[in-house]
């Protein structure tokens, strides 16, 4: 492979991975958590009744499910990696996610 192919197949590598999210959400959907191949965050979703919470179960609920969707993310990137180290098939993209998925419930309490 010469240079300029390489560098086109990592350009495809690269898009890729930029595809990849994983996804989860407390059970009831007060928080939702996106996250990129990296684990970083790329949207997070309170909702007014989880702000109005105990601040240390909140954050438990963002942490468990921040942990959930980078762990989901994670597992596709792998998949992807894993395809394209089998040939040099066209670069797979990343599967879709259409729905969040929920994490064990995490009981948040909130006043009114």
């Amino acid at each position: 492979m010469n240079a300029e192919s390489q560098g086109a197949r990592a350009r495809q590598v690269d898009e890729a991975m930029s595809a990849v999210r994983g996804r989860a959400q407390e059970s009831r959907g007060l928080v939702e958590v996106e996250t990129d191949a990296y684990g970083t965050i790329t949207d997070l979703r309170i909702s007014d009744a989880a702000m109005s919470s105990d601040a240390a179960r909140l954050a438990a609920v963002i942490s468990q499910c921040h942990r959930k969707a980078r762990e989901k993310a994670e597992t596709e990137a792998a998949r992807l990696l894993g395809q394209l180290a089998q040939d040099n098939r066209p670069v797979p993209t990343a599967a879709k996610h259409p729905q969040w998925e929920e994490v064990a419930p995490l009981r948040i309490t909130y006043r009114m």
